[in-house]
C-alpha cells in the first residue's frame, strides 16, 4: 500500500531515452510515427510525377511555359519530400546542464533550435492542442517554458502522448530545481 510519501518513479516514455553525459541530463526523442511512411508514399507519387512531366517536355523540346509552369509544385515537393525525410532520420536533443537548455533538432536541419539559460526560467509545463483536419481531430502535446518576463516559449512540440510531455516536465523541472505549480491551461495531472 502506497501512503502520501511514497511516489513510484514514472517509466520513460516510448520513444524518449534519457542518459547522464558529463555536460548533464540528454533526452533524446526520436520522431518517426508511421504517419511519415504515408507522407513519404505521398511524396514518391508527387516527385514522380513531376519527373515524368519534365521527361516529357525536355524530350519534346516544349515550350518554356510548360517547364515554368509547375515550379509552385517542384517547390511543394522539395518540401514533402524534406518533410517526410526529418520525419524518418530526425531527433529531438534536450540536454540540461551547465545552466543551460539546449534543444536541438538532428540530423536535418529543423526550426525550433534554442538555449535558454535556466536562470531565464520560472516554470515549465504541458499543453495539450488539437489539431482538426478533414478526417478528425488528433491531440498533441507541447512542452512550454514561462521566461522570468512572464513569456511563453514552445520547447518541444508534436509529442505524442501526454506521459511523454509530463515525464520531460517532471524530469527538466527536477533538474533545474524548479518548483512546480499549477499553470492555466496546462495538461490536467
Amino acid at each position: 500500500m502506497l501512503n502520501d510519501q511514497t511516489m513510484i518513479k514514472a517509466p520513460i516514455p516510448e520513444h524518449i531515452s534519457m542518459e547522464q553525459t558529463p555536460g548533464g541530463l540528454l533526452f533524446s526523442y526520436r520522431w518517426f510515427s508511421l504517419a511519415y511512411i504515408f507522407v513519404a508514399l505521398f511524396a514518391v507519387l508527387w516527385d514522380g510525377f513531376l519527373v515524368f512531366w519534365y521527361s516529357m517536355a525536355t524530350s519534346q523540346n516544349a515550350p518554356l511555359a510548360m517547364l515554368l509552369f509547375p515550379i509552385i509544385h517542384v517547390l511543394v515537393g522539395v518540401g514533402i519530400t524534406y518533410f517526410a525525410l526529418a520525419g524518418f532520420y530526425n531527433k529531438t536533443l534536450v540536454l540540461v546542464g551547465e545552466g543551460k537548455l539546449t534543444i536541438q533538432h538532428v540530423p536535418l536541419p529543423w526550426p525550433g533550435n534554442r538555449v535558454l539559460q535556466a536562470s531565464e526560467l520560472t516554470q515549465l509545463y504541458s499543453e495539450e492542442r488539437v489539431i482538426r483536419t478533414r478526417n478528425g481531430t488528433q491531440l498533441k502535446y507541447q512542452l512550454n517554458a514561462i521566461t522570468n518576463e512572464n513569456k511563453k516559449i514552445a520547447l518541444m512540440s508534436n509529442l505524442t502522448a501526454p506521459d511523454q510531455v509530463r515525464f520531460l516536465e517532471h524530469k527538466l523541472e527536477e533538474y533545474l530545481g524548479i518548483t512546480d505549480v499549477p499553470v492555466q491551461g496546462e495538461i490536467p495531472r
